[in-house]
């Protein structure tokens, strides 16, 4: 069975043959270049739909799809806001804080 990687000497421009497959009239390259906006709910409600319909009929776009949700699932969780500090760890930032302003700012 031959393979369908990308040829090592193929142009880095040249389309990788295991997404440029169509299906449900959208070609596994258009999946690829929406997909970010498609996970941000970015894009129009008929073009969503154009997608999914795809992905539903495409395995390697939906494992695709699927590995790059979650990725930036997990980098989304990483962003959310860290948790609170102790109360006394708080306190000792705050006083080292206003001690180094003061510092700054002079006599008043």
């Amino acid at each position: 069975m031959p393979s369908a990687e990308r040829p090592h000497d193929a142009p880095v421009d040249a389309p990788d043959p295991r997404f440029e497959r169509t299906v449900a009239g959208v070609r596994c390259g258009e999946v690829l270049a929406e997909l970010s906006d498609f996970l941000d709910g970015a894009l129009p409600p008929a073009r969503v739909a154009a997608l999914q319909a795809h992905v539903a009929e495409c395995q390697a776009c939906a494992r695709y799809g699927a590995d790059v949700a979650d990725a930036l699932a997990r980098l989304r969780a990483g962003l959310a806001e860290p948790p609170a500090l102790a109360g006394a760890v708080a306190e000792r930032l705050r006083v080292q804080l206003r001690a180094r302003l003061a510092a700054v700012a002079g006599p008043s």
